[in-house]
């Protein structure tokens, strides 16, 4: 990111970018940068062309490279999601493949929230020709120095690292969480306090306490949060589908414990974050690895006889909370 940082300081663009991963909240930040810095305010009608999707053809868009700027330095393409870095559009693919290698000095396209195949023609044709910006999910220090940061350093590191576990680790959502956070507090500093009053926790953050509570045997808060999350409209099929896939972090965090991986080792081999090991590995001090074993295919089990109209899906639900919290 930071040779596009640079572009953007300095003002000297390349002629082509593509940029994407799997953070889509920072792809579109930098879209956004970029359009603020290449098109000045108010030119955009005249010097903007955006093509959103596959219905597109690639000389659509070689056209609108080719078109002059109107009173701006540059004239800025955006194509989004448009099925160009993958198979299936290989005439389009091609084309333009050819043509990044020639696009006029007055004008600047990028391509953003492409899902994209490394080995394919284009995506190497804008490597050589211009800038490929590959933008995954935040590490857990820089996620928590982003929430400070966006708090206007109001909010603790500790008390960050909070705010992230309940609302989860999607930047869109905790930019939209932390507006409302900022509205309640005012000038003051934020506490773990005014994040249970202020926020709303994600389904997963539920979840986890509801399988914290199945493992702590308090079948009525179990019960609770179970009943807080069908009035949030989740389904109980798919919150059963969480409470497995809780269940089965547990499991292999428990595994791989005994095999004396270390916190840091369990995160990298299951591709989790760390504080969701951590949380995992607290919670499986309630559960064995037989009983953990029985509640996956338990969940398995409900989840075939609901889908087979054997058992109502509420009620098969509260069958495997009663079960394990008992």
């Amino acid at each position: 990111m930071q040779s596009l940082d640079n572009d953007i300081k300095s003002g000297k663009f390349k002629r082509v970018y593509l940029i994407y991963g799997e953070e889509s909240f920072l792809v579109k930040e930098y879209e956004n940068k970029l359009k603020e810095s290449i098109i000045p305010a108010g030119a955009e009608t005249m010097n903007l062309s955006v093509f959103d999707g596959k219905g597109f053809s690639g000389k659509e868009i070689s056209e609108a490279i080719d078109t002059m700027p109107f009173f701006s330095e540059y004239r800025l393409v955006i194509v989004r999601d448009s099925g160009l870095f993958t198979t299936g559009r290989k005439d389009d693919t091609d084309l333009l493949a050819e043509y990044v290698k020639s696009i006029p000095d007055t004008s600047v396209l990028v391509f953003c929230n492409e899902k994209v195949d490394k080995r394919n023609a284009l995506y190497k044709a804008v490597k050589k020709n211009g800038y490929v910006c590959e933008i995954n999910m935040l590490k857990e220090k820089e996620l928590t120095n982003w929430v400070i940061k966006l708090s206007g350093n109001k909010i603790s590191a500790s008390d960050s690292e909070y705010f992230i576990k309940n609302i989860g680790v999607s930047m869109v959502a905790l930019k939209e969480e932390m507006i409302k956070l900022l509205n309640y507090t005012g000038d003051k500093k934020i506490t773990r306090e005014d994040i249970d009053i202020a926020c709303t926790k994600s389904v997963e953050s539920n979840i986890f306490d509801m399988v914290g509570a199945i493992g702590g045997k308090n079948t009525e808060l179990a019960l609770d949060i179970y009943g807080n999350l069908l009035n949030m409209k989740e389904s109980p099929l798919g919150i059963l589908k969480m409470i497995a896939r809780q269940f089965k972090m547990i499991l292999e965090c428990k595994y791989l414990l005994r095999k004396k991986y270390t916190k840091q080792q369990i995160a990298y081999e299951l591709g989790l974050r760390e504080f969701i090991v951590a949380g995992c590995i607290n919670q499986s001090r309630n559960f064995t690895l037989g009983s953990l074993m029985k509640a996956v295919e338990d969940c398995a089990k409900c989840d075939i006889d609901i889908k087979r109209g054997l058992i109502q899906d509420k009620l098969g639900v509260e069958i495997i909370i009663l079960k394990y919290a008992k």
